[in-house]
């Protein structure tokens, strides 16, 4: 039996539909995850939702953020959605995310008409079957303190490794993790999509860190997600098991770049991720 209180699926899946204010301008809240910021992720969804809902028929093959400022979890979001084209099989949004009138995070975001086409993909690499993993929640759980208490998360993950949940053992900048929801969604693409999003920011940068004996949670550590762009290639579910391969190819002058895909357990892969993001090491 699954330990309820590990998940919070249900008040991420409500946070990430945003309140209609206006004619494409939309409004959303921010949750606590244990940092006095908002978390990216939960940004980079709610703004694929504001750009999703002014998109009939057609789904997102990409998006391109950059992060401007840190988010204030105290106060509300307002997002403008600007409709850039929409032409015979392809629309162009751009989002601007803002507090106070401050710009805080901006998104350019392409949907298309789904079609068939040519198609070829890397295989999928070599990793344990989900279901033969243990969860690692119970052992972030575990681990977390009282200055930092454990927060609940969306979905399941399972690392094939058995090292530290926060970075793979080794050294080595890759890390392959296995995801799903606790629980059913649906069938509503913009759900499996946004949410998509969310948990895409879970982890991606930390690979940089792997390399360098620093892991989350290090007093010295300054990090931050600087941009962010996913490419959707095939349809995905996200309460079916996902399995995200990450690396990180380099680190320089106090940043991290990482990449990621993303396949189903049949082997396809269905989405590519890469952020660069800020990995400073303060003295």
């Amino acid at each position: 039996m699954s330990d309820d209180s590990l998940y919070n699926t249900e008040e991420i899946l409500k946070l990430l539909r945003l309140e209609q204010t206006g004619e494409d301008r939309y409004r959303g809240l921010s949750h606590f995850m244990g940092s006095p910021n908002v978390f990216g992720g939960q940004v980079l969804g709610q703004s694929l939702y504001a750009a999703s809902v002014t998109v009939d028929g057609r789904r997102p093959h990409s998006l391109h953020s950059l992060f401007i400022l840190p988010g204030n979890l105290k106060l509300p979001i307002d997002f403008e959605v600007e409709r850039v084209r929409d032409g015979g099989s392809f629309s162009t949004r751009r989002v601007v995310a803002l507090q106070e009138g401050r710009r805080i995070f901006v998104m350019s975001a392409s949907f298309q008409t789904p079609e068939e086409g040519l198609s070829h993909q890397d295989p999928a690499p070599a990793c344990a079957d989900p279901e033969t993993l243990e969860s690692s929640l119970p052992r972030w759980k575990q681990s977390a303190g009282s200055v930092r208490p454990y927060q609940p998360v969306p979905v399941d993950f399972r690392f094939n490794h058995d090292g530290d949940i926060l970075a793979a053992p080794g050294g080595e900048p890759r890390k392959q993790v296995w995801t799903r929801t606790p629980i059913a969604l649906g069938d509503d693409p913009v759900v499996h999509e946004t949410l998509f999003a969310y948990v895409s920011d879970y982890g991606l940068l930390s690979t940089s860190l792997q390399p360098h004996g620093v892991k989350l949670g290090d007093k010295r550590l300054q990090i931050a997600s600087l941009d962010h762009t996913i490419w959707f290639h095939r349809p995905f579910r996200m309460d079916e098991w996902l399995l995200f391969s990450m690396e990180s190819p380099n680190a320089s002058g106090g940043r991290g770049l990482c990449f990621g895909h993303v396949y189903n357990r049949e082997g396809l892969m269905v989405a590519s991720m890469a952020q660069e993001g800020l990995i400073r090491i303060r003295q």
